[in-house]
């Protein structure tokens, strides 16, 4: 019997995987959330209240870190469950997608120490994140640029129509964050702004258009 030329896999390996590296790397994210030292609380007179407050920006990187990859996870999850099986060229995307996961919490420790800070250090910590941003969105629309091409890997009834559909979505994303890595040279809270503003769009639409068939 002829070998087939393209060797498919399930999505149950994948999806095991990809759960793996995201509840990992969404843990990790809290080590930047650090106690006050003696010094922190010397400097605001012994109230810790303001000590704590005094490290908002930890919070607020955190927190846009945080959305990033809890909706990149519920976005993968809606994915996994319209697509029958995975290609090699669709693993390999996976993969990419996965890497710029693991490596968040690197850029998020950038802009918890600096953010704050403003000037220079400030912009290149937005902007950091930022490209990885770019980085990790854009596997995720070739993944779906990809199944335009090869339909036969999806689950019925999803089709070219939905495809298509989730392709335009996912593009959103790219243009957005390139949109704020300028912005993250001159005002670096507001970049941080809109890479909030863009996990929690992907929030609301993560389970994508309603399936159509075609």
């Amino acid at each position: 019997m002829k070998e087939p030329t393209t060797r498919l896999s399930a999505t149950g390996r994948v999806e095991a995987f990809s759960d793996g590296v995201m509840a990992i790397a969404i843990t990790l994210l809290v080590l930047d959330l650090k106690v006050p030292t003696e010094s922190d609380l010397a400097a605001h007179d012994g109230n810790l209240i303001l000590a704590l407050a005094a490290r908002w920006p930890s919070y607020l990187a955190y927190l846009a870190a945080f959305l990033t990859i809890g909706i990149i996870w519920l976005n993968h999850r809606a994915f996994v469950d319209k697509v029958r099986r995975f290609d090699n060229r669709m693993q390999w995307l996976n993969l990419m997608l996965l890497l710029g996961v693991a490596t968040l919490p690197f850029p998020t420790s950038l802009l918890a120490a600096y953010v704050a800070e403003g000037g220079a250090p400030a912009s290149t910590a937005a902007v950091v994140y930022g490209l990885l941003s770019v980085a990790t969105a854009l596997p995720w629309m070739f993944m779906w640029r990809h199944l335009v091409n090869h339909q036969e890997l999806l689950e019925p009834p999803y089709g070219l129509t939905y495809v298509r559909a989730e392709l335009h979505r996912a593009t959103i994303g790219p243009i957005v964050y390139v949109f704020a890595v300028p912005i993250a040279l001159v005002a670096p809270i507001l970049a941080l702004m809109f890479y909030i503003a863009i996990a929690v769009l992907y929030a609301i639409t993560n389970q994508g258009v309603t399936a159509t068939e075609g």
